[in-house]
């Protein structure tokens, strides 16, 4: 029979030795957890913003209350919600941006005045912000707010310099839209990460752009 004998002067060692490498397993648990639920979260966003771009590009009007509440959850009973997980109240943790953008060309109908400032460049035809605004801005830059009607739409996108684009923002440079009249469906999609954030990212978040 063989017997094992501890000396006294190794009694412990097991204890110091594991909460030596605890925190770093921990910590990998913990970071494994957190990326795997920002995965999930961005692949959300992304489909989110693919299935909001198809609907805009369709015609839905996410002007309108009972768009807004298919996607927030309100209105009287509340509805149930399109985008799980997001809140989009106006201190929430998710901001979805729409944009209708054309281009400008000094054949167009609204351009025979004369008095087409706008000419050659890309324009805000319409946007809607749905969530908390001061989260994430668009990347397309902001039309006037002023120039503005009740449902998001641009007022005079031919002649008022605000509202142009930020240029080659949305497409290449040596590309523009085809054609008179042509319009480019534009949803942006942000949702913050608090558990990267947790970890040391400050400020992160997902976003997902959908043009149809």
């Amino acid at each position: 029979m063989r017997l094992t004998i501890c000396k006294k002067a190794e009694r412990g060692n097991t204890i110091i030795e594991f909460a030596t490498v605890a925190p770093f397993w921990i910590a990998v648990l913990f970071g494994t957890i957190a990326i795997g639920t920002n995965l999930t979260r961005t692949i959300q966003v992304v489909q989110i913003s693919r299935d909001l771009a198809h609907m805009y590009a369709k015609g839905a009007d996410f002007s309108s209350p009972s768009i807004t509440n298919l996607l927030t959850g309100g209105g009287s009973p509340p509805s149930t919600s399109l985008v799980q997980g997001m809140d989009l109240s106006s201190t929430g943790n998710a901001v979805i941006i729409l944009s209708q953008v054309r281009h400008v060309y000094s054949t167009d109908a609204d351009c025979a005045s004369g008095s087409c400032a706008n000419s050659g460049s890309d324009v805000f035809v319409n946007r809607v912000i749905i969530g908390n605004s001061s989260l994430k801005t668009s990347y397309l830059g902001n039309p006037a707010s002023a120039d503005l009607d009740s449902r998001g739409n641009t007022k005079n996108p031919t002649t008022v310099p605000a509202d142009k684009t930020n240029q080659n923002a949305l497409f290449a440079p040596s590309y523009s839209m085809p054609g008179s009249g042509a319009v480019a469906f534009v949803t942006e999609v942000y949702m913050s990460s608090p558990d990267l954030s947790f970890l040391g990212y400050g400020g992160a978040g997902n976003y997902a752009r959908a043009i149809f």
